[in-house]
């Protein structure tokens, strides 16, 4: 495994599990981005929504230069076979609320940016070896995963972006932005999540009662990640 490997969520409920098994000690902290180290791990709480990961991704990246990323935390899930506590990995990302068709651009993509952001192929492939140990059989699923500053409450909203986005499993407010900066700074990237929610159906309460589930469950999978990655 890289010598630095960071660990990204959004929210400190997200990151709690980790803080607790780890106690970390804190690096760096601004009114929304907090960068923590625990031996070969940094972690960093980045705040809600595209912008502040973006920001959050591109001061780790500057400062502290880790040769990986990982994103986890919460997602809702467009799957409706996907059940509160499995664990989505994404294999590319791309943005529901970018729309620049109109410039032959393809629904999802920022200008000039590429169409989808696809997962870091090592990255990947120990993820997928991940998922074949026992314990986590039927719980884990890789796909498309969708970013948006819009949580998924609208049952109209989720419709829509199901016709639009048929491949897509689940959708988060982070992964696409951070896979982004990712890119421009030429880091590999793996988002996963776990799903708190189903996109359009009582998401608001699902996500309040399972949040910690959520939580619990990425980083289970996260760590049991980086023990593959630390053998490899």
């Amino acid at each position: 495994m890289p010598k630095k490997i960071a660990i990204m969520t959004a929210m400190p409920e997200e990151m709690e599990p980790l803080r607790a098994l780890l106690q970390p000690k804190e690096i760096y902290h601004n009114k929304v981005v907090h960068i923590e180290q625990a031996g070969d791990l940094l972690l960093l709480q980045s705040g809600i929504g595209k912008a502040n990961a973006a920001a959050a991704c591109a001061l780790l990246f500057q400062l502290f230069k880790p040769a990986a990323l990982l994103n986890i935390g919460s997602a809702g899930g467009f799957a409706h076979d996907l059940h509160f506590g499995d664990v989505v990995v994404a294999t590319e990302l791309l943005y529901s609320d970018a729309d620049a068709t109109c410039f032959n651009y393809r629904l999802g993509q920022v200008p000039q940016m590429p169409p989808t952001y696809p997962a870091d192929p090592q990255l990947l492939a120990a993820a997928q070896a991940t998922a074949q140990l026992p314990r986590f059989a039927g719980h884990i699923r890789f796909g498309q995963v969708l970013t948006s500053d819009s949580f998924m409450s609208s049952p109209s909203l989720a419709d829509r972006l199901r016709q639009e986005f048929p491949q897509a499993l689940a959708s988060d407010m982070e992964g696409c932005a951070a896979a982004q900066i990712a890119y421009t700074f030429g880091t590999p990237f793996l988002n996963l999540r776990s799903i708190s929610d189903i996109a359009g159906e009582e998401a608001a309460a699902s996500f309040d009662d399972n949040l910690e589930l959520a939580a619990n469950r990425a980083v289970d999978f996260c760590r049991t990640l980086l023990d593959q990655l630390r053998e490899a």
